[in-house]
């Protein structure tokens, strides 16, 4: 196995990689971290932006929901409560490795790839409109939760779908049919 050195140096190749074979593996190396680096640089570019935007988005709630920010080195969280009964809560924690983590109506979505941090507004903005529903998938046989989906419709932004499957030991026969259950969420904002 060939492995990332940091020096470039042909010394700290494998022995099975020597001369100018070594020297235009350290040469690759080294363009490739400097890539990764442009990347990380442009990645926390963006994933700054993207605070700046969420941070602007937040007044816009915060007569009808509580809103709890913490941030560090490594990511930045927003908790937010809505007033309302009824309303969806979530948690947003964008972190600087490329993942973020979700709590959307109680249900946790943890080291989620972000591959478009332009979708973050327009996704706590359709939770804050209530567009979010959950659907529980039940053995009608047993009553037993099957699978809990959850679905925030963004408008001409897409859809969120994540689905978690709930392991019940239940096998073929044993399911039998399926009940789903539709909870939608209401609005932050009334009228």
């Amino acid at each position: 196995d060939l492995k990332l050195y940091r020096r470039r140096d042909s010394r700290n190749i494998p022995g099975q990689v020597r001369g100018a074979r070594a020297e235009k593996l350290a040469g690759t190396m080294e363009r490739t971290r400097g890539i990764a680096m442009l990347i990380d640089d442009r990645y926390r570019a963006r994933l700054q932006a993207t605070i700046a935007a969420l941070r602007y988005w937040c007044p816009s709630i915060a007569d009808s929901a509580a809103i709890t920010e913490t941030s560090s080195d490594e990511y930045w969280e927003i908790d937010v409560v809505p007033h309302v009964r009824g309303a969806c809560p979530f948690e947003l924690v964008l972190r600087t490795d490329g993942f973020h983590d979700l709590v959307v109506a109680g249900e946790t979505y943890e080291d989620e790839p972000t591959d478009n941090l332009d979708l973050f507004v327009p996704f706590v903005s359709a939770i804050a409109r209530g567009e979010v529903v959950q659907k529980t998938y039940a053995a009608a046989a047993t009553g037993l939760p099957l699978a809990v989906e959850t679905i925030v419709d963004m408008g001409r932004d897409g859809s969120w779908h994540r689905r978690r499957s709930i392991d019940t030991n239940l096998k073929g026969e044993a399911l039998g049919d399926t009940i789903v259950t539709t909870q939608a969420f209401l609005p932050y904002r009334r009228g």
